[in-house]
């Protein structure tokens, strides 16, 4: 998987069962589309109380923020966009918070170097990327609200 996809940082230690719960600083915000935080419930809701991932999925619950929708025209968390390639080779994406990024599925998290590198631009802007294969160049042909 392309390094442009995935969070650049590390959020520390794991967990067999997936990453421990976030730890936010006094006044940090940690956001969420609400289609991720309905899915957040619902797979806790699907698990057996005393289990460990349950008690990660109410951790995470109890800090996310659900974001607004966000305006048409403009990259931001919780935009659909449709990139060009520098080969004329179009994707789809959405950018999410990093409890519901799922690269495969066409989720990138907001702290993805993509994204950083969208974050604010508008529709026909060009933007830069540093991969592990080298710089990539995308255009940005759509973004719309959630």
């Amino acid at each position: 998987m392309s390094k442009a996809f995935t969070k650049e940082d590390d959020e520390g230690p794991t967990e067999e069962l997936g990453r421990l719960p976030p730890r936010l600083l006094p006044g940090q915000q940690r956001y969420v589309t609400a289609e991720g935080l309905a899915a957040l419930k619902a797979e806790l809701a699907a698990l057996p109380p005393d289990s460990r991932r349950a008690q990660l999925l109410l951790a995470t619950i109890a800090v996310v923020t659900v974001a607004g929708p966000p305006e048409d025209g403009r990259a931001l968390f919780g935009s659909r966009i449709q990139l060009e390639d520098q080969e004329g080779g179009t994707r789809d994406y959405r950018i999410v918070g990093p409890d519901e990024a799922d690269a495969r599925a066409g989720l990138i998290s907001v702290a993805s170097p993509l994204a950083r590198a969208l974050l604010g631009r508008r529709e026909g802007d060009t933007v830069e990327v540093q991969l592990p294969r080298g710089t990539a160049e995308y255009t940005l042909l759509r973004a719309r609200g959630g």
